[in-house]
């Protein structure tokens, strides 16, 4: 009895079909690595993002300790430039009275479960900061991605 090379024929094909399939829909996480769009816009940093807040230290908060080392912010979901470049973001944390700029270095995905939950879709990023903070000031904290042209965007504001 002979087998029909027919069904072996779709088989292939189906085959075929599904590692293209699978291999479309690869690669969805983010490396935080592509460059910037446009990075000689001087529109806001991050124009696309959806919402973006401080973690930790929480929006408006005081008595956040001077020995802080680390700035957390949440953004809402990952189809913005954030999600996509979060690398190529870092955070200046200003002082409200000098004027003195403390900058993160490049920005991490982090998970944070117990971290503030004020989107359906929470991605969490941290900076640590490169100087310290100074006890009994304010600071406002603002998303920068330093080889572009962006404005830099007002993220919050908390108090040491």
């Amino acid at each position: 009895m002979r087998i029909s090379p027919r069904p072996v024929r779709l088989a292939r094909a189906l085959c075929v079909v599904s590692v293209l399939a699978l291999a479309a829909c690869g690669g969805g996480g983010s490396t935080g690595t592509n460059g910037i769009p446009n990075p000689g816009s001087n529109q806001i940093c991050d124009a696309n993002s959806q919402g973006l807040q401080l973690a930790r230290p929480g929006p408006g908060q005081g008595g956040v300790s001077s020995g802080t080392n680390t700035i957390e912010i949440v953004d809402n979901g990952n189809s913005d430039q954030l999600f996509q470049s979060y690398q190529q973001f870092d955070l200046d944390v200003i002082d409200q009275q000098s004027g003195q700029v403390i900058v993160t270095g490049p920005l991490n995905l982090v998970s944070d479960p117990s971290g503030p939950h004020p989107y359906q879709s929470d991605y969490y990023y941290s900076g640590t900061l490169q100087g310290s903070l100074i006890p009994g000031r304010f600071y406002n904290v603002y998303l920068n991605a330093p080889n572009t042209n962006c404005t830099q965007g007002l993220v919050g504001s908390f108090s040491t």
